[in-house]
């Protein structure tokens, strides 16, 4: 019972893991997400970390939900339903975020989950956001994951004996051949994972809408249609595929999808047609990049699902290869090393915390 109490809590761990990450890389809360603005004071303040339901579309008045406006993710109330969509408000805002006519009624497409409660009020933690913000990067995060799933590996796979000797309590730590196999395998993983998810790149196209379009650069009249050109680099030794794509008001892209050879370089065309309202705009042009270890044709075709299945269908890929070397080998359950301790072990001090054992 113990060992599925261990499997089932360390799925749940991976899965959270794994789905933040991708939700912190594709620029979209998935699990776990936290407030950048007061709107939501005292609900949930700037910087609190609250927790997402990712399969609930379908929510009611009341409910909080995350959902995508322009581009911009945003956490607010629904306080009123229409038969375009959901009326949505802050906490702390005046008015509802429609009232501007600048944000329609938000759509079931446009909502990425509903904010999980414990009798009614959002569960949170206070201001962990901000320190996630400023103190920990994209391969920082990878790394903490990476930590998670090696902790993990210890705490399924490390075999442990009593014994008595000389009146004395201790304990043999037998570490097998199977739990350096999976350390050795998880590792590769993220490592694996890491090098594609750092060489993923945001190119942003900042330019000024004007009645004074063109006496400076970077300005341009309403509705005008522009270049601008993007250098994209291969910064590793090994070959790279690479897919850009950009949101309107993007209306072409040279090239969307190529191959580099290690420390390769390419040009990019993106043509802009300029909005008619005047102002200052940023366009983000989004460059993901994939190891050539699946099928062009694959990993295109899982690209266009998502940006993030093609790094799964990889990542899924060589566990395959890992578990079928594993069981052609045939060894595993051999003794690599035996620790002695007369007091707990650090791993089993971790799972006697973790897993009450």
């Amino acid at each position: 019972m113990n060992r599925a109490v261990e499997y089932l809590l360390l799925s749940f761990v991976s899965v959270i893991v794994v789905g933040s990450l991708a939700g912190a890389l594709l620029d979209r809360p998935v699990f776990v997400s936290y407030a950048y603005s007061g709107s939501m004071t005292p609900t949930i303040s700037k910087g609190d970390v609250f927790f997402i339901n990712p399969l609930s579309r379908n929510p009611e008045v009341g409910d909080i939900v995350v959902f995508n406006a322009g581009g911009t993710w945003t956490v607010h109330r629904i306080v009123g339903v229409v038969e375009d969509g959901y009326i949505t408000k802050g906490d702390n805002n005046v008015a509802t975020d429609q009232q501007s006519k600048k944000i329609p009624p938000i759509s079931r497409s446009q909502i990425g989950g509903k904010v999980i409660t414990f009798q009614g009020k959002p569960i949170v933690i206070r201001g962990a956001g901000t320190y996630i913000q400023n103190s920990l990067s994209g391969r920082t995060k990878m790394l903490v994951a990476g930590v998670l799933i090696i902790l993990g590996a210890l705490a399924i796979t490390g075999d442990s004996k009593k014994g008595i000797r000389k009146k004395k309590k201790s304990k043999v730590m037998i570490v097998k051949f199977k739990t350096l196999y999976v350390l050795a395998s998880a590792l590769l993983l993220v490592m694996v994972a890491t090098s594609m998810f750092v060489s993923w790149q945001v190119f942003p196209i900042n330019y000024a809408v004007t009645s004074a379009g063109g006496t400076r650069e970077g300005w341009y009249l309403p509705g005008e249609v522009f270049t601008q050109e993007i250098a994209v680099k291969n910064l590793n030794f090994y070959p790279m595929f690479y897919y850009v794509s950009a949101p309107r008001p993007v209306t072409k892209i040279s090239e969307d999808s190529f191959q580099l050879t290690g420390k390769g370089e390419k040009k990019v065309l993106i043509t802009i047609k300029s909005p008619e309202e005047t102002s200052v705009y940023s366009t983000k042009v989004t460059v993901n990049s994939y190891l050539p270890l699946l099928p062009r044709s694959a990993t295109t075709y899982l690209y266009r699902i998502n940006p993030i299945m093609p790094v799964f269908g990889i990542l899924l890929e060589i566990s395959l290869f890992l578990g079928i070397l594993y069981m052609v080998s045939g060894i595993g359950n051999e003794d690599i090393v035996k620790i002695r301790t007369r007091k707990s072990s650090l791993i089993g001090q971790i799972k006697r915390e973790v897993f009450r054992l």
